[in-house]
C-alpha cells in the first residue's frame, strides 16, 4: 500500500513536469526579460558610439576651424591676443557647449616653432544607455595645425618713396618711410614662414618719384648712343672797360662777434619736401654803438646787439625737408670794429669784364661712354661737356646706380587713355627694343639741363640766348637742374632689383636703403613694376618659368602715400616737362600733368591684370581714391591711415597670397 501509494505521488509528480516541460506558453514572458538585458546592452552601446563619434569629428573640425582662424588672423608672425580670441571664437562656432550632452570643452591655440598654430581640444562625453551598465564617460582630445603654405611665388614692390614719406601720420612715433621698411620685413617673414620646401620665392623692387632708377638692370642695346637734352652751347663773348674812382676816407675791418648774455637755441624739425621753404623770421635786433676812440684818423669802436625772436632756414638734405629755428632770448653780442685812413683814397681803376653769351637749346650728346662692356649698362662719366661757367667744361657728369634713372622711350600726346595707341613705346609693358632709337631708353643726366628764364618765370619753350645769369638764390635765372635744389627738381629714387630669392638680411638691408624725395608719378612706378615682372616681357628668359616647372603667382603691390603730384619744373622721366612737352601739346599747367599720369595709371593697370597678374594697393596715410580702388584686382585694396594698419595690411596680403590650410 505504501508502495502504491509512493508511485502514485511520483506518477503525478512527474505528470506536473512533463505537462510544464512540455506547454511552454508560460515561458515566453521570462524568457523576453531574460533577453532583454543584453540587447539593450547592445542599442545602447551602438548609440553611445555613434554620440561618441559625432562629438569626436565635430571636436576636429571645430579644432580645425579654430587653428585656421587664428593662423590667418596672426599678425605676421606675432599670435597676438587678436588671434588668440579669433581662434577661440571660431572653436567655439563650430563646436557648441553642451553638444549631444557633452560637458563644456577645452580649446588650446598656440604658435608653433614654425610661426604656424596649433591646437589641442578635448571633451568629456558621459554616457546614455550604457552608464546603467557601468560605462564611464569618454574624454576624446583630437589636436590640428594651421599652415600657411605657397606655390612658385613672384612679388614686386612697387613703393611710393616721394617726399612726403618722410612725414608722420598723426598718432605715429615714426615717420612712414620707416613704418614702410618694417612692414615690408614683416610680409617677407610671413611669407617665408609658409613656403615649402622646392618652391620658388623671388621678390623685387621698384621705389619711384619722378622717376625710377632703373638704367643698371638694362642690357647697353636697349639704351641709346645719342640723346638730346635740354641744354646750352656757347654763343659769344661781350666785353666791356670802366674806370672808377676810390673817393673813401677810411678802410673798416670788422673783428669776431663775441657772447655777451642770453641764449640762443637752435632745433629742426621736417618740412614737406614738395614745398620746403622757410617760415618768415620774427627777429628783433637792437644795436648800440660807443662813440669812435679818435674824432679823426685811426680808430676803434664797439657795436653790441640784443637780439630776440626767431629765425628759421631750410635745406633739402637727401630727399628731406629740414627746416631749423633758431630762438633768440636776449641773446647780446659784441664786437668790435677799427677804421684805418684810406691809403688808396682818390686813386682810379680801370677794370674790363667779359660777358659769356649762350645758346639755350636741344643738345645732341654722345652717351656711349655710360654703357661699358658688360651685359647690362654699367655706367660712367661723359667726356667734358663745355657747359660750365665762362664756357668752361664740366667734367663731373655721370651716370651709375647711385643715380641710374632713365628718359622714357617714345610716347604719344594724348590726355585719355582708355586704349594705348601702339606707338606709345613707352607704355608697351612687353617691347624689346629694336635697332630704332626711338625704341631704347636714354640716360637721365640732370647736369645737363639748364632751365629757360627761372623757375617761377618759366612759361614757354623758345630757344633762347642770354647770359650764364644767375644760379642761385630764391628764383634764379637759367640754373642748371643739377646744381639748384637737385632733390626737389631733380630726385632719382634708390636703384630698383628685379626679381630674385632674397635672404631677410638682404631685404632689410635694401629697404632701410630707401630714400625719399620728389614728386608723385605714379604711372613710371607701375609701368616698371610691371616690366620687371612681366613673364612675357624685356625678362621673359628669367621670369616666364620656376625650376620646377610648377606654375608661378605673380603678385604686384602697389603701395602710396598722395595723390598723383607732378610738376612742369621737375626734370622726371620726359625730360622737362616745361621744355619738353613729350606728353602735352604746348606748356602743360600742373593739372594738365596730374590729369595725364591718372589716366595712364589706370591703362597699365589694366594691362597689369589683363597679364594675370594680381594687383595689391595700399593708400598710407591718405584717402583710397576712386583711381586706386579701381587699380587693384578685386577685392584688393586697402586703406592704412597709420603704421599699425599699414603692418597688418601687409600682413593680410601675405596671409592671402599663401595658401592656408590644415595639416593635421
Amino acid at each position: 500500500m505504501n508502495g502504491s501509494a509512493g508511485g502514485q505521488h511520483k506518477v503525478r509528480a512527474g505528470g506536473i513536469l512533463s505537462r510544464l516541460a512540455r506547454d511552454r506558453r508560460g515561458n515566453t514572458l521570462a524568457m523576453m526579460a531574460i533577453a532583454l538585458v543584453p540587447l539593450v546592452g547592445i542599442a545602447g552601446s551602438a548609440i553611445d558610439t555613434a554620440r561618441v563619434y559625432y562629438v569626436k569629428v565635430r571636436l576636429q573640425q571645430a579644432c580645425d576651424a579654430g587653428v585656421l582662424a587664428g593662423r590667418k588672423t596672426m599678425d605676421g608672425t606675432d599670435f597676438n591676443t587678436d588671434a588668440y580670441q579669433q581662434a577661440q571664437a571660431f572653436f567655439g562656432n563650430n563646436f557648441k557647449t553642451g553638444m549631444l550632452g557633452s560637458q563644456p570643452p577645452s580649446f588650446v591655440p598656440v604658435k608653433t616653432t614654425e610661426n604656424q598654430v596649433a591646437g589641442t581640444a578635448s571633451v568629456v562625453v558621459p554616457m546614455t544607455l550604457t552608464k546603467m551598465m557601468g560605462m564611464a564617460p569618454v574624454t576624446l582630445n583630437v589636436v590640428c595645425e594651421a599652415k600657411l603654405e605657397i606655390p612658385n611665388l613672384d612679388v614686386m614692390f612697387v613703393l611710393d618713396t616721394t617726399g612726403s614719406m618722410t612725414d608722420t601720420n598723426p598718432g605715429d612715433l615714426q615717420n612712414k618711410i620707416t613704418s614702410l621698411r618694417s612692414s615690408v620685413l614683416n610680409f617677407y617673414d610671413t611669407v617665408e614662414a609658409a613656403k615649402r620646401t622646392g618652391t620658388q620665392v623671388r621678390y623685387g623692387f621698384v621705389p619711384y618719384s619722378s622717376n625710377v632708377n632703373v638704367g643698371m638692370l638694362l642690357k647697353p642695346e636697349w639704351m641709346v648712343d645719342e640723346a638730346t637734352y635740354q641744354s646750352r652751347i656757347p654763343d659769344k663773348t661781350t666785353t666791356s672797360t670802366s674806370t672808377s674812382t676810390d673817393n673813401n676816407d677810411y678802410v673798416y675791418t670788422y673783428g669776431s662777434w663775441a657772447k655777451i648774455g642770453g641764449t640762443a637755441v637752435s632745433t629742426t624739425s621736417a618740412g614737406a619736401p614738395e614745398n620746403c621753404f622757410a617760415p618768415a623770421s620774427t627777429t628783433r635786433t637792437v644795436s648800440t654803438y660807443t662813440d669812435w676812440s679818435s674824432p679823426s684818423g685811426s680808430a676803434t669802436r664797439t657795436l653790441t646787439q640784443v637780439i630776440n625772436g626767431k629765425a628759421y632756414s631750410a635745406r633739402v638734405t637727401n630727399g628731406t625737408c629740414v627746416i631749423t629755428t633758431t630762438e633768440y632770448s636776449d641773446y647780446t653780442q659784441r664786437r668790435t670794429e677799427t677804421r684805418s685812413p684810406n691809403p688808396n683814397k682818390g686813386r682810379q681803376t680801370t677794370t674790363t669784364s667779359t660777358t659769356y653769351w649762350w645758346n639755350y637749346q636741344p643738345v645732341k650728346v654722345n652717351v656711349s661712354s655710360l654703357k661699358g662692356s658688360g651685359a647690362t649698362m654699367a655706367g660712367g662719366t661723359l667726356p667734358p661737356q663745355q657747359i660750365a661757367n665762362n664756357f668752361g667744361y664740366r667734367s663731373d657728369i655721370t651716370w651709375n646706380a647711385a643715380n641710374a634713372c632713365i628718359e622714357e622711350r617714345q610716347t604719344v600726346k594724348q590726355t585719355s587713355y582708355t586704349t594705348i595707341p601702339t606707338a606709345a613705346y613707352d607704355l608697351d609693358v612687353d617691347m624689346v627694343p629694336t635697332s630704332d632709337p626711338e625704341t631704347r631708353w636714354k640716360p637721365w643726366l640732370p647736369k645737363m639741363i639748364y632751365v629757360r628764364n627761372s623757375f617761377t618765370g618759366l612759361t614757354s619753350a623758345s630757344i633762347n640766348t642770354n647770359n650764364q645769369g644767375s644760379n642761385s638764390g630764391t628764383n634764379p635765372s637759367y640754373p642748371n637742374i643739377n646744381d639748384f635744389n637737385s632733390a626737389y627738381n631733380a630726385p632719382c629714387p634708390s636703384p630698383a632689383a628685379k626679381l630674385a630669392s632674397l635672404t631677410r638680411s638682404k631685404v632689410e638691408s635694401y629697404v632701410n636703403g630707401l630714400t625719399p624725395g620728389g614728386f608723385t608719378h605714379h604711372d613710371i612706378g607701375f609701368l616698371w613694376g610691371t616690366r620687371l615682372l612681366s613673364p612675357t616681357g624685356l625678362f621673359a628668359s628669367e621670369n616666364a618659368s620656376a625650376p620646377n616647372g610648377s606654375a608661378i603667382s605673380r603678385h604686384l603691390i602697389f603701395m602710396t602715400d598722395g595723390d598723383t603730384d607732378t610738376k612742369r619744373i621737375s626734370y622726371d622721366a620726359y625730360g622737362l616737362s616745361a621744355i619738353d612737352q613729350r606728353r602735352t601739346n604746348g606748356m602743360p599747367t600742373d593739372t594738365d600733368q596730374n590729369t595725364i599720369v591718372a589716366n595712364r595709371l589706370s591703362a597699365l593697370c589694366t594691362v597689369a591684370k589683363r597679364k594675370n597678374i594680381t594687383v595689391w594697393v595700399i593708400a598710407f596715410g591718405t584717402s583710397l581714391s576712386q583711381m586706386l580702388s579701381d587699380c587693384a584686382s578685386d577685392g584688393r585694396s586697402f586703406q592704412a591711415n597709420n603704421a599699425a594698419q599699414l603692418n597688418q595690411t601687409f600682413s593680410n596680403i601675405a596671409a592671402q597670397i599663401a595658401k592656408l590650410r590644415v595639416s593635421r
